[in-house]
């Protein structure tokens, strides 16, 4: 019988992957600032219309849902 190999790459022990919202709508204010609402396609949750402080590429990844991923939740 063949003894058992070892993994080369041991496997790296991760977080609990976050559930983020998505884009709903984008577009201006009245007072010309961007504007962006996100929705959590998992429990509902909606930003309502606010002012967008962040680039295209993090607005595409996703913010974090404050419900679905509370801050203080253990693994």
């Amino acid at each position: 019988m063949m003894a058992r190999q070892h993994r080369l790459f041991p496997e790296l022990p991760r977080g609990p992957r976050k559930k983020r919202m998505r884009v709903v709508d984008a577009g201006n204010f009245p007072d010309g600032r961007k504007m962006i609402e996100f929705k959590c396609p998992h429990c509902g949750y909606r930003t309502g219309q606010i002012y967008d402080e962040h680039t295209v590429t993090e607005n595409k990844r996703g913010l974090p849902c404050p419900v679905c991923n509370p801050i203080g939740r253990q693994p």
